[in-house]
């Protein structure tokens, strides 16, 4: 099984051109397997908590990772991902290699990753330049040589991965003709983990015929163009992947072939939403929105006299409150609620009973309280079979009841996502959206005008393709899919045991039952 992920490809752009032939290595697949336009993703929607939820099958508040950045409580430290290079700099590049190569696959991730369930259940798997990619076998890190120069950075260290591990100059596992995969790294091409370089690597595999029982290829470029440029004028990035498939194919002995004994997984982990070109209208100063309140410096210690820290996340931003006090909490929501590009605000009630949780949402002026359970006047069921209660209108999220089903407008599976990062076992904290168009910003990061962004529970943000193609390919997916269904999909269709089914509810209460 092949299972591609091709970072932040949005379907209303990606599935028009698959349909017009303008990727025909894509549209062969779909003609000889099938389609889903609109699988949704985890909240925030956001690189490395998406890309985690989709190889784990759990959302954040039970596989740890919650965002590009947050504040975890429990070591009383940031994780901090994000992509501004000034906070890494005065973080230290060795304490950023060893939060990517080291932590995001050790302790903070707290769950099984599909490389571990296929390897425990004695299979092989493959991981090239994805991003979570723990597993049982250890590997020896090399740090390319313009990274060791720089002070604290370590030369040489040890990671766990799948059979298969291939991180751009940093690991390279050796194919059967004895020469590394990949060899095309550097500095222009991010170390190896470029799109050009995932290419190199599948279609050596190929050639060598040397696929282990699973393999996860990673493209990342297409997000990084989209923030610059937009989805729609990134596209060409898109048919770059769409010919690296096809060269990997002919390397095979052409898709007929491959197909016929091999299935293949092509999604993403999120889509993209266009950012104003005008910065006044588009961006959302949150040091100066939350201007009353004393904020902590993101990546440094918190100050005896410091009430918040704000953790951005693109669309999304998380906004720690170091003393959960009502009065606090209460002043920060109705400091939020002024700016109105704020789309929603999202925090667990603190005063639920013990056992359970009450999840808050405060948008168009209306406060919503929901939790799972019929313990209520108001309830419905969503697409995955979780009953949901609540207090106040549902318009304030956009959704409808109809024959006891929830039915979503702009915010899909909005619920189950909510609560599956406000779940978190040390979740003190406050989640806000942006409206689409606008992004957050805070001191020492830059908003993509002009380009385009994600992190918000909105469609734009949160839908993703999903092709199948291969022996056992079904006749349709289903209705309602999820990100989270990848890793049960794919072991389902491995043979081998999965701890979800695919479309199964991935709440924390239900994973305490299982």
């Amino acid at each position: 099984m092949l299972l591609v992920v091709i970072d932040a490809a949005t379907p209303r752009v990606v599935c028009p051109a698959i349909h017009t032939g303008r990727l025909p290595t894509f549209q062969r697949l779909v003609a000889a397997g099938t389609m889903h336009e609109a699988s949704t993703t985890i909240f925030p929607s956001i690189t490395p908590a998406a890309t985690t939820a989709l190889i784990t099958g759990a959302y954040p508040a039970q596989n740890g990772i919650a965002g590009a950045s947050w504040y975890d409580e429990a070591t009383k430290e940031v994780a901090y991902y994000g992509d501004d290079f000034w906070v890494i700099a005065r973080k230290g590049f060795r304490a950023f290699l060893e939060d990517f190569l080291l932590r995001l696959n050790g302790d903070r991730l707290r769950v099984p990753t599909l490389f571990e369930y296929v390897e425990q259940q004695g299979r092989l798997a493959g991981c090239l330049n994805y991003l979570e990619f723990r597993g049982p076998h250890r590997h020896e890190v090399n740090v390319p040589w313009l990274l060791a120069l720089l002070p604290g950075v370590p030369l040489q260290e040890t990671i766990c991965g799948p059979t298969v591990l291939c991180l751009g100059d940093f690991v390279a596992t050796r194919t059967l003709r004895g020469r590394k995969l990949g060899d095309k790294g550097g500095l222009l091409h991010r170390f190896g983990m470029d799109d050009a370089s995932t290419g190199v690597l599948l279609q050596e595999m190929a050639e060598d015929g040397a696929w282990p029982d699973l393999t996860v290829a990673y493209f990342a470029d297409n997000d990084y163009r989209s923030h610059e440029v937009g989805p729609h004028d990134a596209l060409p990035v898109i048919e770059h992947v769409d010919a690296a498939l096809a060269k990997m194919f002919d390397a095979a002995g052409g898709m007929e072939r491959f197909l016929s004994n091999t299935m293949i997984v092509i999604t993403s982990d999120h889509g993209h939403t266009e950012i104003l070109a005008d910065a006044d209208r588009a961006v959302i100063y949150l040091d100066r929105t939350l201007a009353d309140f004393r904020q902590a410096e993101l990546g440094g210690p918190w100050k005896p006299e410091d009430e918040i820290l704000v953790c951005p996340n693109m669309r999304a931003a998380e906004i720690y409150l170091r003393e959960v006090q009502t009065v606090l909490l209460d002043r920060v929501v109705t400091a939020l609620g002024h700016e109105p590009r704020v789309d929603q605000v999202l925090w667990r009630a603190p005063d639920t009973p013990e056992g359970e949780s009450r999840y808050m949402l405060f948008a168009k002026g209306e406060r919503l309280q929901f939790w799972r359970g019929t313990d209520g006047s108001q309830s419905g069921r969503d697409a995955f079979g979780i009953t949901w209660s609540w207090r106040g209108d549902l318009a304030a999220i956009d959704a409808d009841v109809q024959d006891d089903r929830i039915v979503w407008s702009n915010y899909p599976n909005a619920f189950e996502r909510i609560a599956g990062v406000l779940d978190r076992e040390h979740g003190s904290a406050i989640w806000i959206t942006a409206v689409p168009g606008c992004e957050f910003e805070v001191e020492g990061g830059r908003a993509h005008v002009g380009g385009a962004s994600h992190g918000a529970l909105h469609a734009l943000d949160s839908f993703c393709p999903v092709i199948v193609a291969g022996p056992r390919t079904p006749a349709r997916l289903p209705v309602a899919l999820r990100s989270v269904d990848i890793t049960p999909m794919c072991l389902e269709w491995l043979g081998l045991a999965s701890p979800y089914a695919v479309g199964a509810p991935r709440t924390e209460r239900t994973r305490r039952e299982r």
